[in-house]
């Protein structure tokens, strides 16, 4: 798998940002699943007995099984939120099969419809969600019709309440969801520059670490520190310095792609995570942001920045810890040279120097 592969975006998460707040929903939504699952299996099992039709349990089986299997490894796929999509599409098109098989509406099966239509919602925009559940309403009334196609003069209500039933699980989580995003987010941004802060970073480098384990691709951080930026607060005032601030983080922003991330450490500190880049597209990179934040003057002051840059080695897990200090101390050699330069962390100058 090509490193473009594992960062490009989709239809779902159109940036790093919404990718990880969707792995966030996704991993505090793993453990409730579980439980559900295991719940679910138990009721099986013990009605097996006293069912009839048991054929009708094997897709819906079949469905639960699936999605369990696909959601417990998305993080070990190129776009997780396109595979755990297609899990719980897949999910409602066996219960839906289970629910024919029983050759009836008025079967319990029925009713695990409500458990994808909660993950949808739970998880994913609404762009996806809505689509989501209109595909189980769908599905949820052919399946009633099919099964009985007189139900409508019969017993309107066998449709209608079931629908009305998935609408309101989809309605309920979504106002949940939104909820806690935006509660998350306003922990996760840092309010002056919009940019993702410390806490966000260390959820990131985590979900990063184990990445590196499985695809063996290099992982660079580029750790920038605006030069003389105490002289900007005590001569021109605090609130010069964060429009400085908020300016910079623009100016970085609009280097770097839809994917990749940058971090207001705090203070004048920032950082960017750039996942497969070689050490000389990596340099690249830390080169344009030093040339972004010098190349116009903000707010009247001729402004750089000082960048320091380290990798882990191809093939070898990523550990942030030991790649952000030699980062930091990378850094500091730019610092002592002059200010206003990259400087290239030992491991990554032989790397480059073989490129």
């Amino acid at each position: 798998m090509r490193p473009d592969e594992e960062l490009r975006p989709s239809w779902i998460c159109r940036n790093e940002f919404e990718r990880a707040r969707f792995m966030d929903l996704h991993g505090r939504l793993l453990r409730a699943n579980n439980a559900i699952l295991l719940i679910l299996i138990a009721a099986i099992v013990s009605a097996l007995p006293f069912v009839g039709g048991r054929l009708g349990l094997i897709p819906a089986a079949a469905g639960m099984v699936l999605f369990a299997a696909i959601q417990r490894n998305a993080q070990r796929f190129a776009r997780p939120e396109l595979w755990v999509f297609g899990a719980l599409l897949g999910a409602e098109a066996l219960i839906v099969a289970a629910i024919v098989f029983h050759e009836g509406a008025a079967t319990p099966a029925m009713a695990l419809l409500c458990w994808p239509v909660a993950g949808l919602a739970g998880r994913f925009p609404n762009r996806a969600s809505r689509l989501g559940t209109a595909y189980a309403l769908a599905l949820a009334a052919a399946a009633v019709l099919i099964g009985d196609g007189d139900v409508l003069k019969t017993d309107p209500l066998a449709l209608s309440l079931l629908l009305v039933a998935i609408a309101s699980v989809h309605t309920v989580s979504t106002v949940l969801r939104d909820s806690d995003v935006e509660n998350r987010g306003a922990a996760i941004l840092d309010p002056l520059t919009g940019m993702l802060n410390r806490t966000a970073l260390v959820n990131r480098t985590a979900e990063i670490e184990f990445q590196s384990r499985v695809s063996g691709e290099p992982v660079a951080v580029i750790l920038l520190d605006l030069d003389h930026f105490k002289r900007v607060n005590d001569t021109r005032g605090h609130a010069t310095g964060d429009t400085v601030l908020r300016e910079v983080a623009y100016r970085l922003r609009k280097e770097l792609r839809a994917y990749d991330l940058v971090y207001r450490l705090g203070g004048e500190e920032f950082v960017v995570l750039l996942l497969g880049g070689t050490p000389a597209a990596t340099s690249a990179t830390a080169e344009q942001l030093r040339a972004s934040v010098a190349g116009a003057p903000i707010v009247g002051l001729d402004l750089t920045v000082s960048i320091g840059v380290a990798s882990s080695a191809p093939g070898t897990p990523f550990v942030w810890d030991d790649v952000f200090n030699r980062a930091d101390a990378a850094l500091y050699r730019a610092k002592a040279d002059g200010r206003d330069r990259v400087t290239i962390a030992a491991a990554a100058e032989r790397q480059l120097s073989l490129a």
